[in-house]
C-alpha cells in the first residue's frame, strides 16, 4: 500500500454501538496506521439502515435475483477440512437467517419457521446461472481459497418466503457470507430482477 495514493475502505456493522465507537475513534484521530504506513483520513461517509427498514424495502415477490461475490467466499463443510466452493442457496440463506436472529432488534424466526424455510428453499429456489472462479486470499501467514463472481437464483413460489429471501439477500450486503466474514471474506452485492406484470392486469 502506498500512502501517496487514495485508499477506500468500507466498514459494515450489524450493531449500532459498534458503528458509534468507530465514528468516535475517527472523530478524535485523523491518522490511521496500517501495518507500517500512516494514512490520513480525507473523508467519511456513513449510511444506516435498520432491520425494520430492510424488511420494508422489499416489495413484490421476484422471479430471480443475482448475488455478486466481490471478495473470496467459502462455506464450511461439517466433518471435513475442505471448504465448500459453490454458493448453494440451501447453505447460504439458512445461515443468513441464523445471523439475522442473532443480531436483529426486530422480528426473529422461530425454529419451526427455520425448518419450514429450509424445506421451502429445496423445493422453490435454484441456481439458474453462474460465473465463478476461485481465488487465493492471503491473511498474513495464512491463506484461504474462495470463489468470486456472480450467481443468479431463480424462485418459483411468489409467496412470503420469497420476500424473506429478498430481505436476507439485502442483509447479506451488511453481514457478508460464509467463513471469515469479519475478515473481509464473502462481500456480496445484490442485483434484483422484479417480476414483470402482465399488460392486461
Amino acid at each position: 500500500m502506498d500512502c501517496g495514493f487514495p485508499c477506500r475502505v468500507c466498514f459494515r456493522f450489524l450493531r449500532d454501538e459498534l458503528a458509534k465507537r468507530m465514528l468516535e475513534y475517527f472523530y478524535e484521530n485523523t491518522d490511521v496506521l496500517i501495518y507500517d504506513t500512516v494514512f490520513k483520513v480525507a473523508s467519511l461517509r456513513f449510511k444506516s439502515e435498520s432491520y425494520e427498514e430492510l424488511c420494508k424495502s422489499v416489495g413484490e415477490p421476484v422471479e430471480s435475483f443475482r448475488l455478486y461475490f466481490e471478495t473470496p467466499t467459502y462455506l464450511a463443510s461439517l466433518g471435513t477440512e475442505f471448504r465448500y466452493l459453490f454458493p448453494d442457496h440451501v447453505r447460504i440463506f439458512p445461515s443468513l437467517m441464523r445471523l439475522w436472529n442473532l443480531f436483529s432488534d426486530g422480528r426473529k424466526f422461530s425454529k419451526e419457521e427455520f425448518l419450514e424455510y429450509k424445506e421451502w428453499l429445496l423445493k422453490n429456489v435454484g441456481v439458474s446461472q453462474h460465473m465463478l472462479k476461485t481465488r487465493i486470499a492471503f491473511m498474513r501467514e495464512k491463506k484461504a481459497i474462495g470463489f468470486v463472481g456472480w450467481t443468479t437464483y431463480e424462485i418459483k413460489a411468489m409467496d412470503e418466503w420469497n420476500k424473506v429471501t429478498q430481505v436476507l439477500a439485502k442483509f447479506a450486503e451488511y453481514s457478508n457470507v460464509g467463513g471469515n466474514r469479519t475478515g473481509g471474506f464473502g462481500v456480496v452485492q445484490l442485483r434484483e430482477k422484479r417480476r414483470e406484470r402482465s399488460k392486461c392486469s
